[in-house]
């Protein structure tokens, strides 16, 4: 592989803006090059013209866990660098009702949709499944089901993405829609089915479907549901548990898992203090279950991703503090302040409240959804606003969502209407064509911003503006962590980056579709990063 180095001169030059970046051919052996006179030595090299393979440029993803240092507590990996986990959720394998028969609210992921994945930096997919299609029938397992989950992890690996597994689900499930023929009072509205529980798992005695207007979980038949889930009605609790504790045992020494989502916004039927102790009650039960068939099965224990109830930290949405023991939980709430619901809070206020509570259970902080729906100016101000904020806190995410039919529950909303407007996401759908229109660009950058995939010891500090394509970091080496181990940063675009730091040696710039990985040797602390 012919490879250029950037000598001390050029990088000097790069830093007053004189230097292209290409430097000079060179076939013999690289020559170090000084960073200054307090300085390590910094050799930047680029490993040739050809675009590499994410398969091929970074190794094998290697297990992740939750470690605790420095006052907080963050994702590793095997080698103690901390991992910010970003990227989208993936709804392909959501078991969601078709309310038009002729539009399909899924379709399979292909090859395409993981490489454009990697193209854009991604690391992590937060991958939907659903409870009605993993067990259609009590008590058995449909093992054609869990192939799909398997194959979409191994695929997701192959582009060295991680999965987390989240068991989804909105408005209960598939078999609550309102009967075609059914009649519903004045403020109230029919309902489609969504997904999430099997029918023999919905118990609603006969409930009402009609939901008022505009509340997708609203519904009387959601709310029996719920209740009878909670309180766990002909053992229906018990069963959801035990499906989690097979489906952690299918992936139980899978290092490409990096978790387990247990429950996706579950709803709120009761008054704080019973939701509480019934969801505490819930949680730890799953939990037991999910660690069980990991033993079982001769694996390890991944992280467990618990959200609080609605998605959001309120009083008595929260399982019990102290309710585990258990050393592997990371927090993951949804964060969608300023796009969906009442303004109550601010983005910054949200991630705050966010962040505090993750500190004060001891648990890192990943968002497992945010996101906004449109392009214009407002909407891409708060994107730019939540990455930001999640850059503050140094917190991982998933972005909702890589892309949305026109038959996907979200896209139709009520029985008998035609989904007409096109579905803005990561990747648009033109509707009522149903057809791909690609990817969304300006979502896609904020999105896809350059971040430290892997950084030794502990990040300290992460500014990284999307628009410009600049990165600041700071970290620090940890005793109980990394030592003297590689950074992996992700850098988007054509251009080759300017990369410069303190702590830092040994810079190999490696090209790939879509952007640049750089790799650096991390040789004292605290470290600084900046790339432009």
């Amino acid at each position: 592989m012919r490879r250029r180095v950037l000598g001390a001169v050029c990088i000097a030059l790069l830093l007053l803006g004189a230097c292209s970046g290409s430097g000079a051919d060179d076939d013999g052996p690289a020559g170090p090059s000084t960073a200054g006179p307090d300085g390590p030595s910094e050799q930047v090299t680029v490993d040739g013209d050809e675009v590499t393979a994410p398969a091929d440029a970074l190794p094998a993803l290697g297990r992740l866990r939750v470690a605790r240092t420095g006052g907080r507590a963050l994702v590793v990996d095997d080698e103690g660098r901390e991992v910010l986990l970003r990227g989208a959720n993936l709804s392909s394998l959501g078991d969601y009702h078709q309310a038009d028969p002729a539009f399909a609210p899924t379709r399979p992921p292909t090859d395409a949709d993981w490489d454009q994945m990697a193209a854009n930096g991604f690391n992590v997919v937060r991958l939907i499944v659903s409870w009605s299609a993993l067990e259609p029938q009590r008590g058995r397992i449909d093992p054609h089901y869990v192939a799909r989950i398997e194959q979409a992890v191994a695929a997701a690996a192959e582009r060295r993405i991680y999965t987390v597994i989240d068991m989804h689900q909105d408005a209960w499930g598939r078999f609550v829609a309102s009967p075609s023929d059914g009649q519903c009072d004045q403020g109230t509205e029919p309902a489609i089915g969504w997904d999430g529980a099997p029918l023999w798992a919905t118990l609603t005695d006969g409930a009402d479907t009609c939901r008022p207007l505009g509340s997708r979980e609203g519904a009387p038949a959601v709310k029996a549901a719920f209740t009878s889930f909670y309180e766990n009605r002909d053992g229906i609790g018990d069963a959801f548990a035990a499906t989690w504790g097979r489906l952690a045992a299918a992936f139980a020494d899978d290092p490409a898992v990096a978790g387990f989502d247990l429950f996706n916004e579950p709803n709120l039927v009761f008054d704080a203090p019973a939701s509480e102790w019934l969801y505490t009650d819930l949680m730890g039960s799953v939990l037991s279950r999910v660690r069980g068939g990991e033993t079982r099965a001769g694996g390890f224990p991944h992280i467990v991703f618990i959200e609080p109830i609605v998605g959001f930290p309120l009083p008595g949405t929260m399982p019990s503090n102290g309710f585990t023991t258990d050393d592997q939980i990371a927090f993951a709430p949804h964060i969608y302040a300023e796009v969906i619901g009442p303004e109550i809070l601010t983005v910054e206020q949200t991630f705050d409240v966010s962040a505090q509570t993750a500190q004060d259970r001891g648990w890192p902080l990943w968002v497992g959804e945010y996101g906004v729906f449109s392009t214009d100016d407002e909407a891409l101000d708060v994107l730019r606003r939540i990455a930001a904020a999640q850059d503050e806190h140094l917190a991982g995410g998933a972005q909702w969502q890589w892309r949305q039919w026109c038959g996907d529950p979200h896209s139709i909303g009520v029985p008998g209407r035609r989904p007409t407007e096109d579905q803005i996401q990561l990747n648009d759908v033109a509707c009522p064509a149903d057809v791909d229109a690609g990817p969304n660009v300006p979502l896609l950058r904020v999105a896809g911003r350059a971040y430290p995939r892997a950084a030794p010891g502990r990040l300290t500090e992460l500014r990284s503006d999307p628009e410009s394509g600049e990165l600041r970091l700071t970290g620090a080496l940890d005793d109980d962590l990394a030592r003297r181990s590689e950074m992996v940063l992700w850098v988007p675009g054509e251009d080759e980056p300017e990369v410069t730091g303190e702590g830092i040696d040994e810079i190999t710039l490696t090209r790939t579709t879509g952007g640049w990985y750089a790799t650096l040797g991390v040789v004292d602390s605290p470290y600084e990063v900046e790339v432009r």
